[in-house]
């Protein structure tokens, strides 16, 4: 393997590291919060600086009835 390569594979296994331990430290975070006081915890606030740019916080497509409807014909038959 090249150097490239290498570092490519180091690159990526310690994100997948950070990203497992991170989701784990928000989990027990949010378990001992206070709801009433404290926002949620997301895995971008434990993990490190360099790693916070590549993760970013999405809200994702809404889930509402016109972009299900959207949907249904790709997963029923037409007849």
């Amino acid at each position: 393997m090249s150097l490239r390569e290498l570092v490519w594979m180091y690159a990526g296994k310690r994100r997948e590291a950070w990203m497992h331990s991170a989701n784990l430290m928000a989990l027990v975070a949010n378990c001992h919060r206070s709801p009433k006081r404290i926002r949620p915890f997301h895995l971008v606030d434990f993990l490190p600086a360099d790693l916070r740019a590549e993760v970013r916080r999405t809200s994702g497509i809404p889930l509402t009835a016109r972009n299900l409807r959207m949907l249904k014909p790709m997963f029923t038959k037409d007849t």
